[in-house]
C-alpha cells in the first residue's frame, strides 16, 4: 500500500521544522567558538599573571603581531572581551532554548500527523 503524499502546509511546517533545526544546530556553533575564546581569554590572562613586567609582549592585530608595551591595559583589554564574550554567550544559549523550545513544539504536532499520511502500522505491520 502506498503512502498517502504530503500535503503542502505540512510539506511547508516540515521545511520550517528542518530549517528551526539548522539555526539551532549554527548557533550551537557559535556557542561553541565564543565559549572556545573564552577558556583561551582566560588561560591568557593566567599566564600574564606570572610574566615580569619586562616581558616583551605581543598581541595579533589581523595577520600581524604588534608589540604591547603596556601590560595593565592589556589585562583590562582581555577582561572587556571576557565580558564581552560571556554576554554572547548568555544571548546564544536564550537563543538556542528559544528555539529548541519552538523545535519540541512543531515536532509535537507535526509527529501525530505524519503518523497519519503514514497509514496504521507502517511498513512491515500486519500480524
Amino acid at each position: 500500500m502506498a503512502t498517502d503524499p504530503i500535503p503542502d502546509d505540512v510539506q511547508q511546517q516540515l521545511a520550517q521544522f528542518e530549517q528551526l533545526r539548522q539555526q539551532a544546530q549554527m548557533l550551537a556553533q557559535q556557542q561553541s567558538q565564543v565559549e572556545l575564546a573564552m577558556r583561551e581569554a582566560d588561560r591568557t590572562l593566567e599566564e600574564l599573571d606570572g610574566i615580569a613586567k619586562d616581558t616583551p609582549l605581543y598581541r595579533a592585530s589581523g595577520a600581524i603581531m604588534v608589540r604591547v608595551d603596556d601590560l595593565a591595559k592589556l589585562k583590562s583589554d582581555l577582561k572587556d572581551e571576557q565580558e564581552t564574550l560571556e554576554l554572547r554567550t548568555k544571548t546564544l544559549k536564550s537563543q538556542i532554548d528559544k528555539l529548541e523550545a519552538q523545535l519540541q513544539e512543531m515536532q509535537t504536532r507535526l509527529t501525530p500527523v505524519m503518523q497519519r499520511l503514514q497509514g496504521p502500522g507502517g511498513p512491515g505491520a500486519g500480524s
